[in-house]
């Protein structure tokens, strides 16, 4: 893992940082540890590249700065730390969907 001051994704790629788990918490009272919970899915686009190449320009991504997307559960790209955030670098098309702001 790498850590960088700022960064900008290039073509079709997508920076994005996992929303963490709430604690995990049984009817009972007892707090589950994060072994045992699945993965969040949520994730939040930080950053944005100029979209993927299309003849001699470039398609317009589908995902803006700010957007909630679901992503799968293991990750899937290659992981970074931006200004002491860890997030994620993917394709566009590895992002399941977006959710309505």
């Amino acid at each position: 893992m790498s850590s960088v001051k700022s960064f900008k994704p290039l073509f079709d790629r997508v920076l994005i940082q996992r929303l963490k788990n709430a604690e995990v918490k049984t009817s009972g009272g007892i707090f589950l540890p994060e072994k045992v919970t699945s993965k969040v899915n949520e994730a939040v686009v930080i950053e944005v590249g100029t979209g993927r190449r299309a003849g001699s320009g470039f398609a317009a991504p589908l995902l803006k700065k700010g957007d909630r997307v679901l992503v799968n559960e293991l990750p899937a790209g290659e992981k970074i730390i931006v200004n002491g955030i860890e997030c994620e670098v993917l394709s566009e098309n590895e992002v399941l969907g977006f959710m309505g702001n």
